[in-house]
């Protein structure tokens, strides 16, 4: 999805039309990237936190209206106005339009780190579709996040982005994707942004990821599309047969990763 900056009005009846018309090509389940409401640019957030909405505000509303109209589920992410700060959330919807719950990016990234909560919870949904987790952009670069899922028995991780199309994009989104999956032997299903917002270009390519780390769909670099697939849930326990990387862990030697901050050399 290209998101307008600012332009919330412009992007909910974008994203409507588009989840109308996954949802006729059968989507159970519609995820849309980062803030799609209000869009993103690392360098305007003072701005765009003006544009943060309460749970009933006029974006989760439209979703969960469309999600109980259509009788699909919906990952609504959003810039979250809470009594102690903005976050930026995501937000899982039933196929009822009863809200699950909410997920806030806890790895602020840029200038989020000075302006936005960020958030300390891994919750795990358990829906009729399988468990479902989620994170937020930069949190997929910490291998951390996704292991709290797993091990909170999330069998499918919804990755929304605005992740910028430079140099790095291709070996840190693709890599990073694929290490996340495997490392967990779940499936993750990333959803980029795509297009222009000011002088950021955003990269695109959603992609469909198994849980052995093979991409099993991808739409284009810069491509505006709406990506299908589908997850084979039985899959999950067979890989984790063959491969027992998550049985075979050591968490008693581990401590020192928690307890022992990264300290530059000077």
């Amino acid at each position: 999805m290209d998101c307008d900056l600012f332009h919330v009005s412009n992007n909910l009846d974008k994203a409507e039309k588009q989840i109308r018309e996954a949802a006729a090509h059968g989507a159970k389940l519609i995820c849309l990237p980062e803030v799609f409401n209000v869009g993103y640019l690392g360098t305007c957030i003072p701005d765009m936190m003006k544009l943060a909405e309460i749970e009933d505000g006029p974006s989760l509303t439209r979703m969960r209206s469309l999600a109980k109209e259509l009788s699909v589920f919906i990952l609504a992410p959003i810039l979250f106005s809470t009594p102690s700060g903005v976050e930026n959330s995501a937000f899982l919807i039933d196929d009822t339009g009863t809200i699950l719950g909410h997920y806030s990016k806890t790895h602020p990234v840029g200038d989020e780190r000075t302006y936005l909560q960020r958030g300390t919870q891994y919750p795990v949904f358990e829906t009729k579709l399988g468990k479902i987790g989620v994170v937020i952009c930069y949190d997929v670069c910490f291998p951390e996040t996704v292991r709290l899922l797993t091990l909170a028995g999330a069998e499918l991780v919804l990755v929304p982005a605005a992740w910028r199309a430079s140099y790095y994009f291709k070996e840190w989104w693709d890599l990073n994707l694929a290490c996340r999956a495997l490392d967990n032997l779940v499936y993750i299903a990333a959803v980029n942004r795509c297009g222009l917002s000011g002088d950021e270009i955003f990269a695109g390519k959603s992609q469909l990821v198994s849980p052995i780390g093979e991409r099993i769909d991808s739409c284009g670099v810069q491509e505006e599309a709406i990506l299908y697939g589908s997850v084979d849930l039985n899959r999950i326990a067979k890989e984790r047969d063959f491969n027992t990387v998550l049985t075979d862990r050591h968490p008693e030697d581990y401590r020192p990763i928690w307890d022992t901050p990264y300290k530059e050399e000077s």
